[in-house]
């Protein structure tokens, strides 16, 4: 006998099929349906099914548009992360009876899809999640961005303008940007979590929600024990208490996060009801700097266990760092209270002589190798003995040079071709230039052997062959910079 497996097919939205939800009615697992740009006054329901449902012109130019009838989109019939819903602008949906009230854009329900690259924004909901609700799931939402949902319709609920997560569950919320949603009469601006159990949490920027409650960026009720909270860079959020988080029951760890107030945030910018389960909290910046009082407040219960609250920078500018019930833990296993020095009010990487340079701990559990821009975590900043973490959610990288890859293509023998490459001494004091080294058929010139301290010059790279072939290698400057020596990609061919 000879086995046969079908073949995953493409349905086309419209051509195929008039409507999203008939491409989905159409599709069998592993199917895909591939939807064209317009608009789509529509709501969708995957059904169960592992299909991927993808635009094939991006979020900008395919609009899913929910009415204002229903949830945009639902998954509520096991769905598991090989159902894929991908690069759509999901809008003017609404949480319903048949919703639990829960889920404005997208509901969660007892299934686990992959929501990946979507715009979510202007979705209502009455309970929790105005842009996407999760309810005993364990989805993937990942580098979407989610913006201006609220609540309506009622008051209350569990909250999470942006997300809700209700009950247990394993939920990724990975590298999404979560901006200007609003909860009025609960908590959680940005994401709300209830009772969520191990909600994984890292790499996304949570920007200007507001909380009629607690929580302006991200709120824990209940159960949160098994949350981890690594590498967010949380700002301009506004709440009653906690603009930037809260907690009633604590997370597992807080880790590299940077956490600011916001301008029409009161209380603090970190608070806490409760430190005595035991919580890593560490290499954290948090800044009480505009409407906060306190950059973190206990409320009920001091830090139970200073040994796992090491190496963050807790300072504010209006008040005592420390507020309420917790106790100073400045000067205590490697904590600091010192202004970050950010590059500017809304850029949040440290600048050259930055007390958080080089002041994390490097054996912190969940430390990503790369930081919330992409590069290496663990720098040497301060060109010290040992290359040390640093503290936030940004790592500071002493010398840059960009573009990282210069290609000069096909060129005659004997011709001269230059490009530049711009070096940037992000240090507050002078770099010192020791070498500049291009593979045979390059030349390298500028910059001299020394560039003062916040400054940027150009380097001039000339690709002049003198036979034919193909010509690769590495620009290469070696100084005294703690991640020296930088290097540039060349290539480029001759004939």
């Amino acid at each position: 006998m000879v086995g046969s497996v079908a073949a995953a097919t493409v349905i086309n939205v419209p051509a195929d099929q008039p409507t999203i939800q008939a491409g989905i009615n159409a599709a069998s697992n592993g199917d895909t349906v591939l939807v064209a740009p317009g608009t789509y006054t529509e709501n969708i329901d995957f059904k169960g099914k592992a299909i991927t449902v993808r635009s094939s012109g991006g979020a900008k130019v395919t609009i899913i548009d929910g009415g204002n009838l229903a949830p945009v989109a639902t998954f509520a019939s096991g769905e598991t992360l090989q159902s894929v819903l991908m690069g759509f602008t999901i809008q003017n949906g609404t949480s319903t009876f048949n919703s639990g009230y829960d889920g404005g854009g997208i509901i969660v329900s007892g299934a686990s899809p992959t929501i990946k690259n979507n715009v979510i924004q202007n979705n209502t909901a009455c309970d929790g999640g105005g842009g996407i609700a999760t309810g005993f799931a364990s989805p993937l939402i990942q580098s979407n961005t989610i913006r201006n949902n609220s609540q309506s319709g009622c008051t209350g609920g569990i909250g999470g303008g942006g997300i809700s997560v209700r009950g247990a569950s394993s939920v990724q919320i990975i590298g999404n940007t979560i901006e200007n949603n609003s909860w009025s009469s609960s908590d959680g601006g940005g994401i709300a979590l209830f009772a969520a159990g191990s909600t994984f949490i890292e790499n996304n920027v949570i920007l200007g929600n507001s909380s009629g409650g607690n929580g302006g960026g991200i709120s824990m009720l209940n159960d949160a024990s098994g949350t981890l909270i690594v590498q967010n860079l949380i700002f301009g959020n506004n709440a009653f208490g906690g603009s930037g988080v809260y907690w009633s029951n604590p997370p597992a760890a807080l880790i590299n996060n940077t956490i600011a107030d916001g301008p029409s945030s009161s209380g603090s910018t970190v608070q806490a009801d409760d430190f005595a389960t035991p919580i890593t909290v560490a290499n954290n910046v948090i800044v009480a700097s505009k409407g906060a009082t306190n950059a973190l407040f206990c409320t009920s219960a001091n830090i139970s266990s200073p040994q796992t609250f090491y190496a963050n920078d807790v300072f504010s500018t209006k008040g005592a760092a420390y507020g309420g019930m917790c106790a100073d833990q400045t000067g205590m296993n490697g904590n600091i209270s010192a202004s970050a020095q950010f590059v500017g009010s809304s850029n949040f990487r440290l600048r050259g002589g930055s007390p958080a340079i080089d002041a994390g701990n490097n054996s912190v559990p969940n430390l990503p190798k790369t930081d919330l821009a992409g590069n290496p975590r663990i720098v040497n900043g301060n060109d010290g003995l040992i290359a040390l973490v640093d503290m936030g959610s940004y790592e500071f990288i002493p010398v840059t040079l960009i573009p990282k890859t210069l290609n000069f293509g096909m060129q005659p023998v004997g011709s001269t071709t230059t490009k530049t490459v711009t070096l940037t001494n992000a240090q507050n004091k002078t770099l010192n230039i020791s070498s500049k080294t291009v593979p045979t058929g390059y030349k390298v010139s500028g910059c001299g052997t020394t560039v003062v301290a916040f400054s940027s010059c150009s380097l001039t790279i000339t690709f002049h062959p003198l036979m034919t072939g193909s010509f690769k290698g590495n620009v290469t400057v070696k100084d005294n910079a703690g991640n020296s020596p930088q290097t540039v990609s060349l290539s480029g061919s001759a004939h």
